[in-house]
């Protein structure tokens, strides 16, 4: 067992020390990194952009808002004063006096225009009585959200650019944020698929992983058995032989289970509905109906987080609520590539066993040439023992009398390797 280990060791050791194997593991964290990277700076960029664009709009806006409404308010109050002054004053005679349901249609019309002009103020102006000093919808966190819901194609509708400028560069940002997140978004599963295929294969396919490495050590054992009986080419060729079967298994994709990958989106959408639950104060089956709007990018906008005025840490939670949707969205894609794998593995099986769908033809040329040598064997065995017997000779020595099947199996075998290394070295030269 020590010498069998100490040359895995170096292997592992040369591995470590070569110069491709850094190369590559720098080439593949850069290219997975960078897109990140690229993405927060896209966001980033895209936050102090938007702000730049639609934030002192936002303000002058509020501030007409205001000024129109209080104008409204004032109008309201005058007209009602005088109304009333004018009905219960000794100058108005009985007959000037209006009834109490012509007072009523009165007062009636003039709230109702009022509503009116309040809407219409709120529709015109964004305005829906906030204080213009403090309160702000285009905050850093808020746009930040906001532009994560252009290149996710979530759009919540909660805010959106009011400016001509705001809006081109909106359509520009969506042109090229899209393709750059689904860019990211398609690497980033690949790498959750292969990691959580690793951990599936080893965690919860313990023993089916345990099964594949003794099968291989049994190969292995065997492969020996054969090179000691071989010459020095022939170590060669089935040494090759092995090292491909070996890659070939090593290649092989695990299929997760469905009920895994769903198990696994789930706990997600739990844990996001008891965090969102307990920052927003919303109902548990609400939080979670909103992690799942959310990450489906369906995104009606009804629930949104840090919306509220008064909450002193709606900036952190804007900042948690962009970073998980971010990662949701990755998990949620890996999940899709998993349950997508599972099932067309699952119907190609299906397939196979009900006649539609025909092997394939790696398979198919396999079966062929096992057949194609098994019958060349038995055609040399009997030229052979034929020869033999034309010369005189007993036909006991023969392998059939002496040797049983499974010795006669490998000596074919064995022989069948030979010719094909000496048919190589003969177009070598």
């Amino acid at each position: 067992m020590n010498e069998q280990s100490e040359p895995e060791d170096q292997k592992a050791k040369s591995m470590l020390t070569s110069k491709d194997f850094w190369k590559k593991a720098t080439t593949f964290f850069f290219a997975r990194l960078s897109l990140l990277l690229m993405v927060g700076i896209y966001a980033v960029a895209g936050a102090f952009l938007f702000r730049l664009l639609e934030e002192h709009k936002e303000a002058k806006d509020c501030h007409e808002g205001r000024g129109a409404e209080l104008a409204n308010i004032v109008n309201l109050k005058s007209n009602l004063l005088t109304y009333i002054q004018y009905n219960i004053s000794s100058v108005s005679t009985d007959n000037n006096k209006d009834n109490e349901t012509v007072a009523n249609t009165k007062i009636e019309n003039w709230l109702t225009e009022f509503r009116d002009q309040v809407l219409e103020i709120r529709s015109t102006y964004r305005f829906s009585g906030q204080d213009c000093t403090t309160s702000s919808q285009w905050t850093f966190p808020r746009a930040l959200l906001f532009v994560m819901t252009i290149f996710t194609t979530i759009g919540y509708g909660h805010i959106a650019p009011s400016t001509s400028e705001g809006q081109i560069v909106c359509i520009c940002y969506a042109t090229i944020g899209i393709p750059l997140f689904l860019m990211f978004l398609s690497r980033m599963s690949s790498v959750l698929g292969d990691m959580f295929r690793f951990l599936y294969s080893r965690v919860c396919c313990f023993f089916c992983y345990r099964r594949k490495i003794k099968k291989k050590e049994e190969q292995n054992k065997m492969a020996r058995a054969e090179e000691e009986t071989e010459n020095n080419e022939n170590k060669s060729k089935v040494q090759v032989i092995d090292d491909d079967e070996t890659k070939d298994e090593d290649e092989e994709k695990v299929t997760v289970p469905l009920t895994i990958t769903m198990i696994v989106f789930t706990l997600y959408i739990i844990i996001g509905a008891l965090i969102f639950s307990n920052f927003e104060d919303w109902p548990v089956v609400a939080a979670g109906y909103f992690c799942f709007i959310t990450l489906s990018t369906i995104g009606f906008g009804d629930y949104v987080p840090g919306q509220k005025e008064d909450d002193q840490n709606s900036t952190l939670k804007l900042i948690f609520g962009c970073i998980y949707l971010l990662i949701g969205m990755a998990i949620l894609a890996m999940c899709f590539d998993l349950m997508q794998e599972e099932i067309i593995a699952k119907f190609t099986w299906l397939g196979k066993k009900m006649g539609i769908v025909d092997k394939e033809e790696d398979e198919e040329e396999s079966e062929e040439k096992e057949k194609k040598g098994e019958e060349s064997d038995e055609k040399k065995n009997e030229e052979y023992v034929g020869d033999k017997i034309e010369y005189g000779e007993s036909p006991a020595p023969s392998y059939s009398g002496f040797v049983d099947k499974d010795d006669r199996e490998t000596m074919s075998r064995m022989r069948s390797a030979y010719l094909q290394s000496v048919v190589q070295r003969q177009k070598r030269y």
